[in-house]
C-alpha cells in the first residue's frame, strides 16, 4: 500500500505517462519510441516493489534489528535491511493502488469462515454483555433489560432477535460441519467446501428468520 499523497501522486503519473507522452508527439508531430509504454510500467512495478511503510511513517531504520539487541547471535545477516528491501510484498487485503476494491476473490468457503469467525466475537460480546448486566445489577437485571427494550422499540425486537440468533445458528451449525470434517475427513475439498458453506448461510438464516419470527 501507498503510504502517503506523494507517492499515490507519484504512482498516478507513472499510470499516465504513456498516454501524456503521446499526447505531447502528436501536438509536436514528433515520432515517439515504442519502448515508453514499458517503461513507465517498469517504473510503476519497481515502485510497487520497492516501497515498503509501516502506516505513515515508513519503515523505521532500526526495523527487526535495533542497536539494543537483535537476533544476530542467531545468524542474521548485517545486511538484513537491504535483504528487507528486495523482499517481494504481501499482496493486501484491498487493491495495490490505494483503491477500496477487493485484492482477493472470497468464495463461499472464504466468507462462511469469515462468518465463523465473526459470529463467534458476536456471541462472547452477548454473553459478556449479559454477564456484566447481571453481575451488576444482579441475575433478575437481564430479562428486565430485555423487557425494557422491549417496551422501549417495539419495531427493532424481531431485527435484534434475528441479529443475535443468526451467529447462534451460524456458529453451531459451523461446529458441526468441523466436527465432521476433523472426525471423518470427508468434504475437505473445494467443490464441497463451496456447496456445504452455501447451505450453511441458507440454513442459518431461514432457521434465524424463524426463531425471530416466532419466539417471544
Amino acid at each position: 500500500m501507498f503510504a502517503n499523497p506523494a507517492r499515490r501522486a507519484l504512482t498516478d503519473a507513472l499510470l499516465r505517462a504513456p498516454h501524456a507522452i503521446g499526447h505531447v508527439a502528436s501536438a509536436s508531430g514528433a515520432s515517439v519510441s515504442a519502448p515508453a509504454a514499458p517503461v513507465a510500467s517498469m517504473m510503476l512495478a519497481s515502485l510497487r516493489t520497492q516501497i515498503r511503510s509501516i502506516g505513515d511513517r515508513g519503515v523505521p531504520e532500526e526495523y527487526g534489528q535495533p542497536k539494543t539487541g537483535g537476533t544476530g547471535f542467531l545468524g542474521t545477516p548485517k545486511n538484513h535491511r537491504e535483504l528487507l528491501e528486495k523482499r517481494p510484498m504481501s499482496p493486501d487485503v484491498f487493491a495495490a493502488d490505494g483503491g477500496w476494491s477487493a485484492h482477493y476473490k472470497f468464495p463461499p468457503v472464504a466468507l462462511s469462515s469469515i462468518t465463523n469467525r465473526v459470529s463467534g466475537i458476536v456471541l462472547s460480546g452477548a454473553l459478556s454483555t449479559g454477564g456484566v448486566i447481571a453481575l451488576v445489577a444482579g441475575p433478575e437485571a437481564v430479562p428486565a433489560t430485555v423487557e425494557a427494550f422491549k417496551h422501549a422499540a417495539p419495531m427493532l425486537v424481531t431485527p435484534a432477535k434475528f441479529a443475535l440468533s443468526f451467529p447462534f445458528v451460524f456458529h453451531t451449525l459451523g461446529g458441526f460441519r468441523h466436527l465432521i470434517w476433523d472426525t471423518t475427513m470427508r468434504g475437505i475439498n473445494n467443490e464441497s467446501a463451496n456447496t456445504t458453506s452455501l447451505a450453511l448461510f441458507g440454513v442459518s438464516a431461514a432457521a434465524s428468520a424463524a426463531l425471530a419470527a416466532y419466539t417471544w
